[in-house]
């Protein structure tokens, strides 16, 4: 009800702001002979300062031009350079299509040479909501091209991660690590978004999968303003591919290592004459082993999507979303590490393939989503975008885990059995209007979001399991007898509620200066319902409400070149306040002060940023079990997160380069249960680097040929804050790809951890197990397009 009324409010705002400006845009799509979109080709109007490069999707866009008459044009080596007369009236956008060909016959309309650079993407409106080009972007923040994602030959988030400055995959997992903290599904909702809305498709229990991502873009900090809860050092957002006005058709299967198969079919382009109705449609299938004992997993993808294009001006979107998972042991809980007299850990004794869990262990999900997004653009000034998306998921899983200490003969186990039904419902409703107050120009956005999520059906029981020795294990008394009592027993549902309103601003003060402030005002209401005798918790019950401010200055002192210093804060409920979990406890908040550079270089071909921050953040909730209960935890006071970042991505001539360094240093700031003051936090190593490197061959007898290598290296980590000695080594670990391109064919060989490096990638529980990462390995890929 309450998003009806907005929604009808905006209507009428937006009728009273119908006045149109006498400025118009010019937005475009340029694809080459064979219908594949051509990325940064160079477009300009002569005799203006006004000029700009394709997207990846071969995208371009001009906003405020004043209306008159203009002459486009767009030019580059390999294509006859041309030029095209162009009328641009008030209020009104002009839309162009260009198919081009390589020959040096004049085109009717446009000509153009592709410098092609597939691993910068010049634009991201995630951030702001508006479509300004990250240069100009107030916050850190990178994206991940598809090629980039095709390269490594990446088919999970957990895969591709290790790309980002600064953030790794902690396990094998949904559990990532983002600027010191940990970016984890359940206690933090929005920590994975899509194409820019609330409602994660996968479970914490779930590797994300990639088959219909277009890019992968990270931003850093607290994101509140625009997206209420999330991780304080960042939040993820899935790009999904949209249905094209080209026909195009690809396949591709994939094989590797530990029996790893798979198969993908990517379809689209128009199934109407006048390219109004378009479709694409995304089918996936993989399943693997691994080199971990019983493990096992298959999944089936299902991305269906519908565009139709009501003019200029309106669009209509429909998205669906399957994913079916089916395992032997849902995720790895982990390798056991043995205890050395002295109290330190031997981390060069592992028993690699040993398991934890048990043979008996599985798990099966279905996810499902559906999201509808309309827009449309008033006048040149004036555009409205309204999002409603639904997420379901089912999990049944058991699991056994490790529990209390280790000892260097046996793991003492616990069992978990449980089954969910997971929810999300998320409206979003929003205004961009573009004005003029004096010299200031004004680009502002109003919106408000109705978010309903939680669970139906939360039905766990945790049991005590056989210990299991470490030289012999037997799993024959798995799992425990359907008589043993449950220690701990959830019967429950939960339904959270959360309406926020926001107002934003981006205020141009000069052409060289522009400012950013925005306000956010979130209520929360969420309460927890015993559905039986059995449910431990007996309910549970959370209100909340605040503030989120934002508020950044950039500064341009030339066109390439731009520095940025922002203020940023993120106000975020517990997910439980429940008495056995050692609730209630206060509000997490988290307030970020950054100061950063940016600067394209090469003729827009190189993007380079750096970045200084501090994050402080207090009441994170971390473990504290005690023997008689395991699920204890407690907050603590404040931690304190300060780091520097470095990266650089794009191309130079036939090098494709990525290149990040990482440095932080995440503390406790006062003494607690947990440790000292001055305590590291865990997963949070003080250094990372990584550098991808790629040469394509272009002319000579082996024409499309690419070579590729690339490194990462990770300090040493804490793994747990209750055991500051209890750290994991740093680790390097090299990787290289070999990939020929013929014609419509594309052949690729990727092999990961040359040296067969041994080393942990974080902990994911209270006790001193780390997740292994992979032993090299292989994938060899075959890709099949049709234009």
């Amino acid at each position: 009800m309450k998003i009806n009324i907005f929604l009808l409010l905006l209507c009428l705002f937006s009728n009273r702001l119908y006045a149109q400006l006498p400025t118009g845009s010019i937005h475009g799509t340029i694809i080459s002979f064979d219908n594949e979109p051509i990325p940064g080709a160079n477009v300009v109007l002569q005799n203006t300062k006004i000029k700009t490069v394709t997207d990846a999707n071969g995208n371009f866009s001009f906003h405020h031009i004043p209306a008159g008459t203009y002459i486009l044009n767009v030019s580059n080596i390999g294509y006859t350079a041309n030029r095209q007369n162009l009328v641009i009236e008030a209020g009104k956008k002009l839309h162009l299509n260009f198919q081009l060909s390589k020959s040096k016959q004049e085109l009717n309309e446009v000509s153009i040479h592709v410098v092609k650079n597939h691993y910068k993407v010049k634009n991201s409106n995630t951030s702001t909501r508006m479509d300004i080009p990250l240069l100009t972007t107030p916050q850190a923040v990178q994206v991940i091209s598809s090629q980039v994602i095709k390269d490594k030959q990446a088919f999970t988030l957990n895969e591709i991660s290790n790309t980002f400055t600064g953030m790794k995959a902690n396990n094998g997992n949904g559990s990532f690590s983002i600027r010191g903290f940990t970016a984890y599904s359940p206690t933090d909702a929005s920590f994975l978004l899509y194409n820019g809305i609330r409602g994660s498709l996968y479970l914490w229990s779930q590797q994300p999968l990639l088959y219909n991502i277009e890019s992968v873009e990270l931003l850093r900090g607290p994101s509140g303003a625009l997206f209420s809860e999330g991780s304080p050092g960042g939040v993820v957002n899935f790009v999904t591919k949209k249905p094209l006005t080209a026909k195009r058709y690809e396949f591709e299967v994939a094989m590797g290592s530990w029996n790893f198969r798979r198969l993908s079919v990517d379809l689209t382009g128009p199934l109407s004459k006048n390219k109004k109705l378009l479709y694409r449609a995304i089918i996936g299938y993989d399943k693997s082993r691994s080199f971990r004992n019983y493990q096992e997993k298959e999944n089936i993808f299902i991305a269906p999507s519908l565009t139709y294009l009501f003019s200029n001006q309106s669009d209509l979107n429909l998205e669906i979303n399957y994913a079916h998972q089916k395992t032997n042991q849902q995720y790895d809980n982990g390798s056991y590490i043995r205890t050395n007299p002295d109290g330190t850990f031997d981390f060069n004794y592992y028993p690699s393939n040993l398991t934890i869990q048990s043979p008996t262990d599985y798990g099966k999900t279905d996810n499902i989503s559906a999201t509808l997004t309309y827009n449309h653009q008033f006048n040149e000034n004036l555009k409205l975008t309204a999002v409603h998306r639904t997420v379901n998921s089912k999990l049944d899983y058991t699991d056994h885990i490790p529990v209390g200490k280790i000892r260097n003969d046996s793991i003492s186990r616990g069992f978990q059995d449980w089954e969910t039904s997971r929810f999300s419902l998320q409206t979003t409703a929003y205004l961009s209007y573009q004005f003029k107050t004096g010299v200031i120009r004004h680009h502002l956005i109003t919106g408000a979001d109705y978010n309903r999520y939680g669970w139906t059906k939360n039905d766990y029981q945790y049991k005590p399991a056989s210990r299991i020795s470490i030289f012999n294990p037997d799993y024959s008394h798995d799992p425990p007898a359907a008589s043993v009592q449950a220690q701990e027993s959830d019967d429950n549902k939960r339904i959270t509620n959360l309406v926020g309103i926001y107002l934003q601003d981006q205020l141009s003060l000069s052409e060289k200066l522009k400012a950013l402030v925005s306000l956010r005002y979130d209520s929360y209401n969420a309460k927890e319902t015993p559905l039986s005798a059995r449910d431990n918790k007996q309910g549970d019950e959370l209100q909340a409400s605040g503030l989120i401010p934002r508020a950044s200055l950039v500064y341009s002192p030339v066109s390439n070149i731009a520095i940025y210093a922002s203020f940023l804060k993120s106000f975020n409920p517990q997910t439980s306040n429940n008495v056995l979990s050692g609730g209630p406890f206060p509000t997490r908040k988290a307030t970020q002060y950054e100061i950063g550079y940016k600067g394209d270089f090469f003729n827009n071909s190189l993007s380079t940023s750096a970045s200084v921050y501090q994050i402080r953040y207090a009441n994170i909730l971390a473990s504290a079990p005690t023997e008689e209960n395991s699920h204890r935890q407690e907050a603590l006071k404040g931690t304190k997160s300060s780091g520097i970042e470095f990266s650089a991505m794009g191309t130079l001539q036939n090098f494709n380069i990525i290149a990040g360094y990482a440095y932080n240093n995440h503390i406790i700031l006062s003494t607690s249960t947990f440790g000292k003051k001055g305590d590291r936090f865990n997963n949070a190593p003080r250094h990372m680097a990584n550098l991808w490197l790629k040469y394509n061959l272009n002319h000579g007898a082996i024409k499309g040929l690419g070579i590729a290598a690339g490194v990462r290296y990770v300090s040493d980590q804490v793994g747990l804050i209750t055991n500051q000695n209890f750290i994991f080594p740093a680790y390097t670990v090299y990787d290289a790809a070999l990939n020929y391109r013929r014609g419509k064919y594309n052949i690729q060989l990727n092999a990961y951890n040359l040296t067969n490096k041994h080393y942990f990638t974080g902990s994911r529980s209270s006790t001193v197990t780390g997740g292994l990462g992979d032993p090299l390995n292989y994938r060899l890929g075959i890709s099949y397009l049709i234009r």
